[in-house]
């Protein structure tokens, strides 16, 4: 994405629009469509909102835009088919918006519609429940769709002078983000795998910043080492905390998983805040963890974070740059997680 193009999506709010269901699990996914596309596209703010049955509204969320001063609005209608709500109920609610703030310029996308991408996801889901009956596949394998994708990768990525336990890492991260460049920007500090699996194998705790990071870490690869994720950021506590710190929320939470730090692994994908909090609690004289993954995404304070970090001389691995983001977190953890099961396996 150019520099320009960064530019004008920082000025943008992007509303994700779902159906809404009594089933909060079912909203919850949309919420962490919502973070992702957060995280991928640079936008200024991005905000799940239902059509019905759930909150935000479509009126309560343009009011919070138009609150934090965006004019700009892309609506993308995160419906498969173009049915009712798409072609009635959606525009009539945004133009009701339109006219409640003359200005506002509010755009809708295309609904999910007809998509290979969304074909390999159905294929990729009939494949799974293909398994054969009985045997339980190991949470460390590869699906045949990911054994072809690291055999891309692995044709395409200049593999000379790579380290050979840094290296399914790297790949674990292109894999996911589809973006060579974490090649050269990923950077471990001296043993930081190691101690990452060692950690894993003692069955020390995972903690990280947001939900998004927790939700992308595989359960199944956790249960051989009875190792528990943590993640307190939406703790209901912890609004008041960040209030009375006057800091975010994701720093709060670093506070309140000091008990936990000792020995585990903290991954954060999502907020520099997070990661200068731990860093800070860690010079106070908190318990250190026995790896940080330190891959905060964006503009304002990320990179400055990770640069702190690299430097701190604790074992991490760090995303140089503006680039990074919770499925890259979750990426490394998992490359982890697999590493310490193949070894557990021998």
């Amino acid at each position: 994405m150019g520099t320009s193009s960064g530019r004008e999506n920082s000025r943008k709010a992007v509303l994700i629009l779902g159906h809404g269901s009594k089933a909060e699990g079912a909203n919850e996914t949309l919420r962490q469509v919502a973070a992702s596309v957060g995280e991928r596209g640079g936008y200024g703010f991005v905000l799940p909102a239902f059509l019905q049955l759930a909150s935000p509204g479509i009126k309560e969320a343009v009011e919070t835009m138009v609150g934090k001063g965006f004019t700009d609005i892309t609506v993308m209608p995160y419906f498969l088919y173009m049915g009712l709500h798409v072609k009635e109920d959606i525009p009539a609610e945004l133009e009701e918006a339109v006219k409640r703030h003359p200005g506002l310029k509010v755009t809708m996308t295309r609904c999910l519609g007809f998509d290979n991408r969304i074909i390999d996801a159905t294929v990729d889901r009939i494949e799974e429940s293909s398994a054969k009956k009985g045997a339980e596949p190991s949470p460390f394998s590869q699906h045949p769709i990911e054994k072809e994708s690291f055999r891309i990768i692995s044709e395409e990525l200049d593999e000379e002078g790579s380290d050979a336990l840094r290296l399914p890492i790297i790949k674990r991260v292109i894999h996911t983000t589809a973006d060579f460049e974490f090649k050269d920007i990923l950077k471990f500090s001296p043993g930081s795998v190691e101690a990452g699996i060692e950690a894993i194998r003692s069955g020390h705790d995972i903690i990280t910043d947001v939900k998004m990071v927790e939700s992308g870490i595989t359960k199944g690869r956790l249960k051989p080492f009875g190792v528990t994720v943590r993640c307190f950021s939406s703790d209901r506590d912890i609004t008041n905390r960040a209030a009375a710190a006057g800091t975010t929320k994701t720093a709060a939470s670093m506070r309140k998983a000091a008990p936990y730090l000792a020995g585990s692994i903290v991954a954060i994908g999502n907020a520099p805040t997070a990661l200068t909090e731990l860093l800070k609690m860690i010079r106070e004289g908190c318990p250190r963890p026995a790896l940080i993954v330190g891959v905060p995404v964006g503009f304002v304070g990320a990179v400055e974070s990770k640069d702190e970090l690299m430097g701190s001389g604790l074992a991490s691995i760090a995303s140089a740059g503006r680039k990074g983001g919770s499925t890259v977190a979750a990426a490394i953890v998992n490359a982890l997680l697999i590493e310490a099961g193949l070894l557990a396996l021998k």
